[in-house]
């Protein structure tokens, strides 16, 4: 006996019926399924963030970026290393920038100001030292305005766009230095420059950071600079209000703070600002 049969020609329609509306059913929700897995595909796509660091952050910051983009496959950061000076008057003027770490509270605080960058946070410290190039016969005095007096070239960042240069200038100043040695003073780019004026042995000497000594093997430290000639050197992160995406830029800065980004940037010669 068909089953048809069995329980009547009208309930086997109905139980066909109910069979072609499940079926149905089952389709739609899993078109809606696949529609939504295509639609979180499309909103994963890779974020492309520019992000400018003060000169002296980049060795830090490209080991530290291997290890961030690792955990974090949707975003590529593009980074830019300049005097902090130049890279806050870049953001003002409207350069396509996401976020900044600069290396003084000066060019932090004239970001906020003018209105182009937001969160500002302490994350680093740094010492002033001075440096020569290994082979010479400069070193180290009792007296650090004589070992000064000596030198015939001393090269510093030029004070209105690079921190370590200004942290320089305040030191001369404090000394009374400012004025005397001003003919001696050969300017620089940046930091880095700076450092490779020293390491050339085109100058007789260099003040930089000391992350920045430790980082070429051509110089050697002739005197470290005590903190109370200038200002407190703290590098600052700062995310630029125009970005498109702050989100990416809020979560990259939030890591650089972190312990496991603050142990590679010990491991570079900085201090936490904690």
């Amino acid at each position: 006996m068909s089953v048809c049969s069995l329980f009547g020609g009208t309930m086997s329609k109905k139980l066909l019926l109910a069979g072609v509306v499940a079926l149905s059913a089952g389709l739609i929700l899993t078109g809606c399924t696949s529609q939504s897995s295509a639609k979180k595909t499309t909103t994963d796509k890779p974020v492309s963030i520019n992000y400018s660091a003060a000169a002296s952050l980049q060795g830090a910051l490209t080991e530290i970026d291997k290890t961030y983009e690792k955990s974090h496959q949707n975003v590529k950061i593009n980074f830019d290393f300049a005097g902090s000076g130049a890279i806050r008057e870049k953001v003002v003027a409207g350069a396509p920038i996401d976020g900044v770490f600069l290396a003084s509270k000066s060019d932090a605080d004239k970001l906020t100001q003018a209105g182009k960058g937001a969160d500002a946070k302490a994350v680093l410290g740094n010492t002033l030292v001075l440096v020569a190039n290994k082979n010479t016969s400069v070193n180290s005095s009792k007296n650090l305005t004589d070992t000064l007096n000596a030198a015939k070239k001393i090269a510093i960042g030029e004070p209105s766009t690079v921190p370590a240069g200004m942290y320089a200038e305040q030191t001369l100043a404090k000394l009374g230095l400012a004025t005397s040695l001003k003919p001696k003073l050969v300017m620089g780019s940046d930091v880095t420059q700076v450092l490779s004026y020293a390491a050339a042995g085109n100058v007789d000497l260099g003040f930089v950071y000391k992350t920045d000594a430790m980082s070429n093997k051509n110089v050697k430290v002739v005197d470290n600079i005590p903190d109370n000639l200038h200002d407190a050197i703290t590098y600052y992160t700062e995310t630029v209000k125009d970005t498109k995406h702050s989100k990416e830029v809020k979560a990259f800065n939030k890591y650089l703070d972190s312990s496991a980004a603050q142990k590679v940037f010990a491991k570079y010669g900085f201090k936490s600002a904690k």
